[in-house]
């Protein structure tokens, strides 16, 4: 974990406690950290679509949290990355079908008062 805070810290160029998009394109130019990725599993070439994977929030930006918590979750062989992907995934799913269910409720409300009378 020490490691991972670590390249977060060197990574944070701006000194904001988040690395953005550039800087994180930046960050994959590193030999070390490739080098480090590769020995965790992780081919360099999959490591482009980290950041997106690492920014839960969907911020554009990836706090120390967010990073450290990714990064974890990657290490091991490279079906953990396919993993990520789909929790990911599941969870972009879950927030359109809670966004689809609010504006269901909100259009059947008005018609189920208008029945009742």
């Amino acid at each position: 974990i020490n490691t991972i805070r670590g390249v977060f810290a060197a990574s944070d160029t701006d000194n904001s406690g988040t690395i953005s998009h550039k800087e994180f394109n930046e960050l994959l130019r590193d030999v070390e950290l490739i080098t480090y990725l590769e020995a965790i599993g992780i081919d360099s070439t999959e490591a482009q679509g980290l950041f997106r994977l690492l920014d839960a929030d969907s911020s554009g930006k990836v706090s120390i949290d967010e990073f450290v918590s990714g990064f974890l979750r990657l290490k091991g062989s490279a079906k953990a990355v396919d993993m990520v992907m789909l929790l990911y995934e599941n969870r972009k799913i879950s927030k359109k079908l809670n966004q689809i269910l609010k504006e269901t409720r909100c259009v059947a409300t008005p018609a189920s008062n208008g029945t009742a009378s």
